[in-house]
């Protein structure tokens, strides 16, 4: 379970929590009467600077938006400690101002020493590779993993771990023990970790489309309704943390057996959303490994019970640090070492038989739906109510639900023969996977796997189902789709509840059809509180499991593996503290090694700067010692820098291009290099060279030519596509588009599908279809000496519905026809590559039956009916679904 609770706490300026410095903002205290003031237009966006505006911060405004902030949650006092003044109070303190690196001899020696720390090899392997002939040439201060270890012990402490004995209230066969950290160190470790300091915010705000105040944003947690009630509760001068608690079994055994770790996680809701849910940010801190006990018990659903109970029981030991901060506060330091005051804010059932009557208890529980656990963690926590805190799940909740009972409801309706050989022949793009074997035999299913199941369930079921049964499996499918965007505003929450209700208008089709006898769905419950969750936490995907499952792999599995598999939880807590030890100490002498490197190129910096609160700049000399483990091409900056003549060696005509919205990428060498007869028989496309020749007439242009046939061609087989996100309108991982001409593997050829526009300044993402069409993509090329990269497409036509945006109201998606004249031949023509403005994904409209002819290599070539499928990615979603 992902719940965001709350705490106190204190920041120095709203501008920290803003981030605008030409922006106003209004707060709970301002004159009802005052002239409000909108964020101002920030201008074109493509500026030298940012070409593309997508290095907004996330505390930025979008123009035109008005906030609202808390007034008075802020009150700071000096005398706190920095992330650097925790680093210099150490015994080896003062040796460390003579070498940075002691108890190593040199940033190299400490560079290959955190590597074999941070490695899996055991003690033998470093012994091992301690005793080559190679390494005692080395001057090393350590000879062995012993020693190694031994220095390592003296680096300066991080959070500490303690070991504490439950005492159960059923026997088990062996002790059951907590192993924890003091949740106020581990939040105060985020709070002054620098690489987060300029993204966490500290005053609840309320974000509205306008000044009138009429359509509220939802975005982050602080821009919820709860964190401004919750802040309204507390005395004046505290600011809210909220603390983000995630806890779920995962299995640490390879192969075989059965060992199982239960971790606890816990992260900040005030950190940006976008940098929390980001595995390499590390904003997750393993809080605790809780017991997982085996009793005696003969009932294995009494052991459910007792385990549960366990946990609570557990938490109740490992949480009270919060629950004292939530009643009386505590004082902590901000990333700048100022001192704010601190507080946390995160129902019981009563039963005729004691809770020590197991049978009995548990059966009038269960007529409750409760689990039966007496004392649970949240009891007497201030400001705290499960209903809120805890939020719906997007993994478990949607993902988890899709696969459990949509997909199976699809399988019973559709056969499972049918629906797995739908799913065969649909082709796939780039980076998507592939069910050449179908779906209803798939073992170990992940989530990723729901999601790309998602994908292409409507179109491939559409035809085989009853109209009602796919009508209500699309509600569901828009509603989970809906429900992850990353913000929300007034009307988009009607959209989410809306096509929650649409389900359940339609639901009966599936009773009808033998499926389901009831609606006992307890997930199915749970969607209900999706939009009032919103409206009190903000997004649901914030609270997604998905960053936590990736954190069970990096803090349990792969230190549990690094083990003799004995004592496995002791080895993961001390393998942690050696991590902590190594990531703080490596952190805390690249800034001293950067201070340095200011103090000798820069005379005008000195000591006192530092003293004074000289600020290094995170976003810059940080960036480098903080790696993101995969980086997105930035194919706009890359088409400036090219247009400024920032890289001269560059071939010509340059292969990375942009528009406003969209960036293009080509390799710099052609895949081949033909003729246009030549290309019109490679690619059997008859009528290219009139096509070619239409293009250059209605264009004005000193191309000219006798023998347009003879015209020698540059061709790639795929182009790289970057666009903006919809919401945030930051960049994307570029996708490929393929061109392939028919070969001895592929017959038929591959052919993506894209949507074009009529000029390259068009807004797909504010217009969606209208002003824009979608074709196929047939051929990319390049006339020689000519600068100009142009695509041979080939169209397709909308088919007209029985309402005004011409959606099928079974499937939610528009039905396209190829467009063909009268003597049968597919309309095509050639355009600009710059009119392409966004990937997009067909499905052939199979109908009541696939022609069982049909291959995934063919499947495309011999279909004259495709459902344009929004469901592809959230992007096309979106932009196809405005709210």
């Amino acid at each position: 379970m992902n719940q965001p609770s709350g705490t106190c706490y204190r920041t120095s300026s709203i501008e920290d929590a803003i981030h605008g410095e030409d922006v106003e903002v209004h707060s709970q205290g301002d004159d009802e009467n005052a002239d409000m003031d909108v964020f101002p237009d920030y201008g074109d966006p493509l500026t030298p600077d940012d070409p593309h505006g997508t290095h907004r911060s996330q505390h930025d405004p979008d123009p035109g938006i008005y906030v609202e902030t808390y007034e008075g949650c802020t009150e700071a006092f000096p005398g706190g400690e920095t992330f650097m003044d925790r680093f210099g109070h150490n015994q080896y303190a003062e040796q460390r101002r003579e070498n940075s690196y002691f108890p190593w001899a040199s940033r190299q020696e400490w560079s290959f020493a955190s590597w074999l720390l941070r490695s899996r090899l055991s003690m033998a392997a470093i012994d091992s590779l301690l005793s080559l002939e190679i390494m005692r040439d080395l001057s090393l201060s350590f000879r062995s993993a012993k020693e190694l270890r031994t220095r390592a012990e003296t680096l300066p402490s991080g959070l500490r771990w303690v070991c504490e004995t439950l005492t159960t209230e059923y026997p088990t066969k062996e002790p059951a023990y907590v192993f924890y950290r003091n949740p106020i160190d581990c939040l105060q470790s985020l709070l002054t970790h620098l690489l987060f300091e300029r993204h966490i915010s500290f005053v609840p705000r309320k974000v509205w489309t306008s000044a009138a105040k009429i359509c509220h944003i939802y975005g982050e947690w602080l821009s919820g309704d709860r964190a401004w009630s919750m802040q309204e509760a507390l005395p004046p001068g505290a600011t809210l943390l909220g603390v983000v608690l995630s806890s779920d079994k995962t299995n640490i055994s390879v192969m075989s057996g059965n060992r199982m770790a239960h971790p606890l996680l816990i992260s900040l809701a005030n950190i940006d959303a976008c940098l929390r849910s980001k595995s390499s940010a590390h904003a997750y801190i393993l809080l605790a490994l809780l017991p997982i006990a085996k009793f005696t018990h003969g009932t294995t659903h009494i052991h459910s019970l007792l385990q549960d109970r366990l946990v609570h029981q557990a938490l109740n030991v490992v949480l009270p640090p919060l629950k004292t901060a939530a009643s009386v506060g505590v004082m902590m330091s901000d990333p700048r070492g100022n001192l704010p005051t601190t507080l946390t804010a995160i129902c019981s059932a009563c039963s005729q038989y004691p809770p020590m009557d197991y049978n009995n208890f548990l059966k009038a529980m269960r007529r409750f739906r409760l689990n039966g656990v007496v004392e649970p963690c949240w009891n007497l926590w201030p400001l705290s109510d499960p209903s809120i805190f805890l939020t719906p799940e997007v993994l478990h909740h949607f993902h988890w639900m899709f696969w459990d009972h949509d997909v199976k409801w699809c399988i019973d309706v559709t056969g499972a023969a049918e629906l797995d050989f739908r799913f065969s022949i649909i082709q796939t793009s780039v980076g998507y996977r592939a069910f050449s074997d179908g779906i209803s035999r798939l073992k170990q299913v992940t989530g990723r796997d729901h999601r790309a199941v998602q994908r292409y369930i409507i179109a491939a079921v559409a035809g085989s189902i009853p109209r009602k049964f796919l009508i209500a499996i699309h509600a569901l499918l828009d509603f989970r789709y809906l429900a992850q965007a990353p913000s929300f505003t007034t009307q988009s929450l009607e959209k989410v509840a809306s096509s929650l209700q649409e389900f359940h208008d339609h639901k009966e089709a599936i009773v009808s059809e033998g499926i389901r006898v009831d609606w006992q769905i307890p997930k199915l419950e749970l969607l209900q509180s999706v939009v009032p969750s919103i409206r009190q936490s903000g997004a649901v995907m914030q609270w997604s499991a998905d960053i936590t499952e990736h954190a069970h792999i990096e803090e349990i599995k792969v230190l549990d593996r690094a083990g003799n598999n004995q004592n496995y939880n002791n080895q993961i807590v001390r393998h942690l503290d050696w991590l902590d030890k190594c990531l703080c100490f490596d952190l805390a002498t690249y800034i001293r090694q950067h201070a340095d490197q200011l103090g000798t190129d820069d005379e005008s910096f000195s000591d006192s700067d530092m003293e004074e609160g000289y600020e290094l700049d995170g976003e810059g000399y940080l960036s480098a010692y903080s790696t993101l483990t995969h980086r997105i091409p930035d194919y706009f900056s890359i088409s400036t820098s090219l247009l400024l003549g920032n890289i001269p060696t560059a071939p010509r005509p340059y292969r990375t291009f942009a528009t406003p919205m969209t960036g293009f990428h080509l390799a710099t060498k052609p895949s081949l290099w033909l003729t246009v007869d030549e290309a019109g028989v490679a690619y059997q496309l008859p009528s290219l060279e009139h096509a070619l020749a239409t293009f250059f007439a209605n264009r004005d242009t000193s191309f000219q030519v006798s023998q347009p046939a003879l015209i020698k061609l540059q061709i790639w087989h795929k182009l790289r596509v970057q666009q903006l996100s919809y919401h945030s309108k930051t960049l994307l991982s570029p996708q490929t588009l393929r061109a392939v001409p028919p070969s001895a593997a592929k017959p038929h050829g591959q052919y993506d599908s894209v949507i074009i526009s009529a000029h390259p300044e068009s807004d797909w993402l504010g217009d969606g279809l209208a002003g824009h069409s979608i074709s196929q993509l047939r051929m990319i090329f390049c006339p020689a000496h000519l600068d100009l990269f142009l695509a041979y497409v080939q169209h397709f036509n909308i088919v007209p519905q029985s309402n005004p945006i011409n959606v099928n109201p079974a499937t939610g998606m528009h039905l396209l026809r190829r467009a063909v004249r009268s003597n049968g031949q597919r309309v095509g023509e050639v355009i600009p590559l710059t009119l392409i403005c966004s990937p997009a994904h067909l499905v052939p409209n199979f109908g009541r039956e696939a022609h069982p002819r049909l291959t995934c290599l063919s499947s495309y070539e011999f279909s004259n009916e495709f459902w344009l499928n929004k469901y592809w990615t959230k992007e096309l979603y979106y932009t196809l679904s405005p709210a």
